[in-house]
């Protein structure tokens, strides 16, 4: 009987991967690493196999004690991808699985099939177009669990052979490309030295392990890097109502319900956008048009949202507070014609609607999801001296508006000395109509 790995989806936490864009700049032997992970760039027709003189038990308990059959996260995913036609610095949250099949071999032995499944989420510009998917492997991650098998038996494999089998054929791996130096790589030529050179075999070990020193060093100047990059990808905008999922494991459901369908199995510190709350669930955004719901008490919250839901009279919903999302922010000068902000800098927030119905971007959802960019800004904003004279919020949806307004009314409201109604009376409304309520039927 084939034993295969489980299986489950990765989600959202992210991870600026500019890795191997950063290795590129290495010189000789990076250089080399980056060639040759270049090289190995090929789609994978076909699942990597070898032959094992084990039994099938004593296999499927190596594997399991290798953790082979729970899925695992990638830091990056160049150089364990093929190339495709999307640029691989885009995808973030990548994981792997490995798909096993343990068949009868010859000779009492047991044939090992492995393919690893990759996905991982693809940024695009295009909030719209992004979404998780699967990548195809180059055969790194199969015959590095291969060559960790064969280490963990203590010796080489039997003769791989070529057979068919149902409707799938078994191939021999191909030979390990030598990557000295590289964490998690096997030495080829440490392992299967050549034929003449067994008298500097002591000389080919000192160089190795030269390379290897300077790999490592070079290693860890690449991780001060990479945590300076998601330093920056931290500070970039991002959407102010992302939910964080508290455990690893935790069930993303198709509906609000104990015993529904469950979607995927969640990550550790994954983030999704908050749509709204029916009761003790949480109604998140997984991708593009796909929706889902996870326990209230498995999420982490931001302040502004868990403070709403704790108020009976302010919790959010699809059609109040929280039915735009931030597309973009940036500091510009203020776009309107208003006396009080007329050629001065100004804090602008692009938003658009979470759903496409006109109900759910009426004028009350426009100033709640306004005053709680406002609230969040004012309790953000640490510097007695800001870089900018107000803030704007304009709504990219159908019935559109822009409302801005000066850092001192967003101070006194805050301070309680400005009423609700008194603040949108000194804001900025363009045009006044599209934040007015709908006259009743």
């Amino acid at each position: 009987m084939a034993t295969r790995g489980s299986t489950g989806i990765p989600t959202l936490k992210k991870r600026s991967q500019n890795y191997f864009s950063a290795i590129i700049r290495m010189n000789g032997l990076g250089g080399i690493i980056v060639l040759l992970l270049a090289g190995l760039a090929f789609a994978q027709a076909v699942p990597y196999a070898r032959t094992y003189l084990k039994s099938k038990e004593e296999v499927d308990s190596a594997l399991k004690e290798m953790q082979a059959y729970s899925g695992q996260k990638l830091p990056i995913v160049e150089g364990f991808v093929a190339a495709g036609g999307k640029p691989l610095d885009q995808f973030e949250r990548a994981f792997y699985e490995y798909s096993i099949d343990l068949l009868p071999g010859t000779s009492s032995g047991t044939i090992v099939r492995v393919s690893a499944k990759i996905t991982a989420w693809f940024a695009d510009r295009d909030p719209a177009k992004s979404g998780y998917e699967v990548l195809p492997s180059n055969g790194r991650l199969e015959l590095d669990l291969l060559d960790r098998l064969q280490d963990k038996f203590g010796g080489k494999p039997a003769s791989s052979t070529q057979r068919s089998l149902s409707n799938s054929t078994i191939i021999a791996p191909r030979p390990k490309i030598d990557l000295p130096g590289l964490p998690g790589v096997a030495h080829s030529a440490a392992t299967n030295p050549a034929p003449n050179s067994q008298g500097s075999g002591s000389d080919e070990l000192d160089s190795l392990r030269t390379k290897r020193e300077a790999a490592e060093k070079r290693m860890r100047e690449l991780s001060l890097e990479l945590q300076s990059l998601q330093e920056v990808q931290k500070n970039q905008a991002r959407p102010s109502n992302l939910v964080v999922v508290k455990k690893p494991g935790t069930p993303v459901l198709a509906k609000p319900e104990q015993g529904a369908r469950p979607l995927f199995s969640a990550a550790e510190e994954d983030e999704f956008e908050f749509i709204g709350a029916e009761g003790e669930w949480i109604h998140v955004r997984i991708s593009g048009p796909s929706r889902g719901y996870i326990r209230r008490n498995s999420l982490d919250l931001p302040e502004f949202i868990a403070r709403r839901l704790k108020s009976p009279d302010e919790t959010p919903s699809e059609e109040t507070a929280l039915a735009f999302r931030i597309a973009r922010e940036e500091n510009s000068s203020f776009p309107g014609n208003w006396e009080m902000l007329r050629g001065k800098s100004v804090k602008i927030y692009t938003v658009q609607p979470v759903s496409q119905g006109l109900k759910d971007t009426n004028a009350q959802a426009k100033l709640k999801f306004a005053a709680s960019l406002f609230q969040k800004f004012s309790a953000d904003s640490a510097s007695p001296a800001p870089e900018v004279a107000g803030i704007v919020v304009i709504f990219d949806s159908a019935d559109g508006g822009m409302i801005g307004t000066t850092l001192g009314n967003i101070r006194e409201m805050a301070l309680g000395s400005l009423s609700s109604d008194g603040f949108w009376k000194q804001c900025y409304l363009e045009p006044p109509e599209a934040f007015q309520p709908l006259p009743k039927k």
